[in-house]
């Protein structure tokens, strides 16, 4: 229990109960003094706290003066001596004779000290040893702080370590990167890759080939981009793991916000009725697939049309949807008049039609 700076650690060796024992007016000069005990011994303060209060209830300042006296008097040769004697020498001053608290000290003194001084100099010893358990008492917090610095320094140290493999992870990997990319993104790119970098480098890699991914397949505007970054620097910022799992579209939030940010019209939003117009044009069932989808299926066949995920062409949405019209009557008028039928073994059946029909061509 503490009460304040202007007691130090006095807290340590007054209970609450024995605080609340003390008149209101008199509680700091209770805590003064036995503050002021304390500081020759732990243990004797302790046993100070528990007397004071009933020395202080008989409103005899000198008693409790000549207390703290005779107690520090035997603390001097003999502080396990000074321990008990606090404790009882409030009895032996209710004592009909006023010299038996006087007597009772002396001869406490007089056994712990020995004949003719003789242990004198284990008195000073002792004396030296309280004053520096004291100063040890003092050096514990700053001892303490001392650690924590040192383990806040090697915890920095390792995430600069780490900082700077993934700095040359990132030295070898932005060249071949930029090369892919669309010169026309490069400006930006770099310029939001180093954003991320100066925020956390292990993001800065996640985040380099979700960029090139976003940019070349125009998923996202150059606003779009800066503003997908700008929200994962948030991320970043309040949580370092789930930062990096959104630069690598790791996580639900981040795929939300690339479809906030997409510009034009979304192919999922219409697919449906290009499904219906195509499958009129051809006079069969055709399906819509998108250029995402690409890696499942061939780019060209003669049951599927396949469009972009979005079209941005044009700044309204009506001029985009007739876009992706024109787009799916192409790709009808392909199947039907058979561009995906063609059979490489067919072709010497195909070579004898057309030679019975127009002739045979001029060597």
């Amino acid at each position: 229990m503490t009460f304040g700076p202007a007691v130090g650690n006095v807290g340590m060796y007054v209970a609450r109960e024995l605080l609340a024992s003390v008149p209101e007016e008199k509680r700091p000069t209770y805590l003064a003094l036995v503050s002021q005990i304390a500081d020759l011994k732990y243990q004797l303060g302790v046993e100070v706290a528990r007397q004071l209060p009933r020395l202080l209830a008989e409103q005899d300042t000198d008693l409790v003066a000549r207390y703290l006296q005779q107690v520090q008097e035997v603390a001097k040769v003999g502080w396990k001596s000074s321990v008990e004697v606090a404790k009882q020498l409030p009895d032996l001053y209710d004592a009909p004779d006023p010299n038996l608290a006087r007597a009772y000290v002396d001869i406490i003194t007089g056994a712990t000290s020995g004949r003719d001084g003789e242990d004198a100099g284990s008195s000073e010893l002792q004396s030296e040893l309280d004053r520096l358990e004291v100063e040890i008492r003092e050096m514990e917090p700053k001892i303490q702080r001392a650690q924590e610095l040192k383990s806040l320094l090697a915890s920095r140290d390792r995430r600069d370590e780490k900082r700077k493999k993934h700095a040359v992870e990132l030295a070898s990997v932005l060249p071949p990167v930029l090369a892919r990319l669309r010169p026309r993104y490069r400006p930006l790119f770099l310029e939001l890759v180093q954003q991320i970098a100066d925020a956390d480098s292990e993001a800065a890699l996640d985040g380099a080939d979700t960029l090139l991914d976003l940019l070349n397949g125009e998923r996202l505007s150059q606003d779009g981009a800066r503003e997908w970054v700008a929200r994962g620097l948030q991320v970043l910022d309040k949580n370092a793991e789930v930062g990096r799992g959104y630069f690598r579209l790791g996580s639900k939030y981040a795929l939300d916000v690339v479809e906030e940010l997409r510009e034009g019209l979304a192919l999922r939003g219409v697919a449906r009725i290009l499904k219906l117009y195509a499958t009129a044009l051809c006079a069969r069932d055709v399906a819509i697939r998108s250029t995402q989808e690409m890696y499942s299926l061939e780019a060209f066949g003669a049951d599927h049309i396949v469009l972009p995920p979005d079209m941005r062409y044009f700044d309204d949405e009506e001029s985009n949807f007739t876009a992706y019209k024109v787009a799916t009557a192409h790709g009808a008028g392909r199947i039907e008049f058979g561009t995906y039928d063609f059979r490489i073994d067919e072709i010497d059946e195909v070579v004898k039609h057309l030679e019975s029909r127009y002739g045979r061509s001029p060597a």
